[in-house]
Order: C-alpha cells, then sequence, then structure tokens
C-alpha cells in the first residue's frame, strides 16, 4: 500500500511541474507579444491583475495582430496570462 501511494504522489507532482510549465510559457508568449499593448492602454495598472485582462478587451480592437492572436490562442486552451 504505502508503494502504491508513493506512486501515485509522483505522478501527481509530475502533472502539475507539466502543468506549471505550460501556463509559464503562455505568461512568457503573452508578454512577449502584448507588452507594447500593455505599456499603450492599460500601464497604469498592475501587471498581474484582473484590470489587465479588463483592459485588454475593452481594447480589443485596438491591440496589435500578434496580441489578439495570442490571447484568443490562451483563451481557447483555458488559460489566463
Amino acid at each position: 500500500m504505502p508503494y502504491r501511494t508513493f506512486v501515485t504522489l509522483v505522478l501527481a507532482t509530475s502533472s502539475l511541474v507539466v502543468a506549471q510549465s505550460a501556463f509559464t510559457m503562455d505568461r512568457e508568449a503573452l508578454k512577449a507579444r502584448c507588452s507594447g499593448d500593455y505599456a499603450t492602454y492599460c500601464g497604469d495598472l498592475p501587471p498581474d491583475g484582473d484590470e489587465v485582462q479588463a483592459c485588454f478587451r475593452k481594447n480589443m480592437a485596438n491591440l496589435s495582430p500578434a496580441c489578439r492572436t495570442e490571447i484568443d490562442r490562451s483563451g481557447k486552451d483555458g488559460r489566463k496570462g
């Protein structure tokens, strides 16, 4: 029984590491493609707050194509950035 618990714990931990790594990659992609838009439209807001997401939604039509594409891609993956 302890071996089964250990194996379950290792598998669960591995899944969390993979999920966190994908999240980090998405955040980096968003930063790379949206940093100029953030500075232009939402720079007065804290970068990791919900307010920035609302600001990007409000200004979606004005955002650069690369930023809009990355936001759409991240949203379809069910992740926030």
